[in-house]
């Protein structure tokens, strides 16, 4: 990336410096607003919050962030950009991470038929995930949206210059700041979950979380799979 007018030359090899302080802001301003929308990974948090402890939901954070990391990495290695501009790619993986949304959204509410379930668990946890579940539940969330992958085409770019000395851990520094900011945010969200427990334990919260989330993964889901191809 060019240095503007009076801006200081970068110095070489430096990943943090490759790029203006400007640039580097701006980065951080995209991806903290994508972060904050509600969406697919957010929705995932919550309706795991009734039946789950928060060392669960922090394995789910840490899947979401380690998805964050493997789409910046095929981004990085142009794989990224052949999924996003192949259509038979594009919907196939659209499909497949619509169809994992639906699941999951179905899931949550065929969860309400069983009778006040997670009230009557021990220590106020349900019938809840493993680590290892909980993890891959994170990481199938946000590695199988495409949205994700179109940013780290269209956007990702903008912030790097192939020719810059540095380009991949500049791309590696940008994408760690991206995973950063998911896990202050999203563990925040797991915290704040964590300390109503015994609110969300309650039989009539317990059915609304539920409701709700399964609801919306629904909608995200049929959103999803309605996306059309990028030009």
């Amino acid at each position: 990336m060019r240095a503007l007018p009076g801006e200081a030359i970068p110095a070489q090899g430096d990943p943090v410096s490759t790029m203006a302080t400007g640039q580097y802001l701006l980065f951080i301003s995209v991806v903290a607003l994508i972060v904050v929308t509600p969406g697919p990974n957010l929705f995932l948090l919550l309706g795991m919050a009734p039946g789950n402890r928060k060392v669960e939901g922090f394995l789910a954070t840490l899947g979401i962030c380690a998805a964050i990391l493997s789409h910046a990495t095929l981004a990085l290695l142009g794989l990224g950009a052949i999924i996003a501009t192949s259509a038979l790619l594009f919907t196939l993986l659209k499909t497949m991470g619509a169809a994992y949304l639906i699941w999951m959204g179905v899931r949550s509410l065929l969860s309400l038929r069983k009778p006040d379930g997670f009230a009557a668990a021990p220590k106020g946890r349900g019938p809840g995930l493993s680590g290892p579940e909980a993890f891959m539940r994170g990481y199938l969330t946000n590695i199988l949206n495409p949205k994700p992958a179109i940013f780290y085409v269209a956007a990702f770019p903008q912030f790097l210059s192939v020719h810059a000395p540095g380009f991949y851990l500049t791309g590696a520094a940008l994408a760690l700041t991206h995973a950063l900011i998911a896990l202050g945010f999203y563990g925040s969200v797991v915290l704040l979950m964590g300390q109503l427990t015994k609110v969300l334990l309650r039989p009539l919260v317990s059915r609304l979380v539920k409701s709700l989330s399964g609801t919306a993964l629904i909608l995200l889901g049929g959103r999803l799979l309605m996306a059309r191809t990028p030009a």
